[in-house]
């Protein structure tokens, strides 16, 4: 009979190798664990941050509108800015109001129209030409359609002056208000911004096209 002492040494264990392998499969696990989870707290932390900011950009839309009550646009500053209060001090404000510059839509259409009427008067030319035999008919028929071509130009001019009245008009009573929020993270400053238009019903109607 063997003796017990001679039982455990005939025993296999576990050799030095194979206790590392198991140890590196668990470190690489739980590194894994804890990487997915960092990654989990990093969105969850962004999404909160950005409804913070999301929050303070609207409260401070809000905060224009309540300043600029009562008032017309052009009364409001230009730009503006400051630190929130605590639980808020990381973050920064600042809002811009610009003006709206409508463009010009008859440029377009006075450039298309310049060329037509230059077609017009060429075509009338050769007419003219062609057809001097008969000099008292032609003058009377050249007649009309002069009259006829100034109708034309006094109503272009009126549909002018209507269309600029009107982009003066919304150009002095429209702005673009934007509200920029700043913060510091991971050292690097971060920003948001939010814009809206908004038009001053209120404004005094000029007929003018200055």
């Amino acid at each position: 009979m063997r003796s017990p002492s001679s039982l455990l040494l005939s025993q296999s264990g576990f050799t030095l190798m194979e206790v590392m392998i198991a140890i590196l499969i668990i470190a690489i696990g739980i590194g894994s664990i804890l990487i997915s989870e960092n990654n989990s707290l990093d969105v969850s932390f962004r999404a909160q941050r950005m409804q913070s900011v999301a929050m303070l950009a609207r409260n401070t839309l809000i905060q224009t509108e309540h300043d600029l009550e009562g008032k017309s646009l052009d009364e409001g500053k230009e730009q503006d800015g400051g630190k929130f209060d605590v639980p808020f001090a990381e973050y920064s404000w600042e809002t811009k109001i610009k003006k709206i510059e409508f463009p010009n839509l008859m440029e377009s259409l006075a450039n298309s129209g310049g060329s037509g009427s230059g077609g017009s008067s060429s075509s009338s030319s050769s007419s003219s030409n062609s057809s001097s035999s008969s000099s008292s008919g032609s003058s009377s028929s050249g007649s009309a359609g002069g009259s006829s071509f100034q109708g034309v130009t006094s109503s272009d001019e009126n549909i002018t002056k209507i269309i600029k009245i009107a982009t003066n008009y919304l150009s002095k009573s429209t702005r673009e208000i934007t509200v920029t929020i700043k913060w510091k993270e991971k050292g690097k400053e971060q920003s948001y911004s939010v814009s809206q238009y908004w038009v001053d019903l209120n404004h005094e109607f000029k007929m003018d096209t200055e």
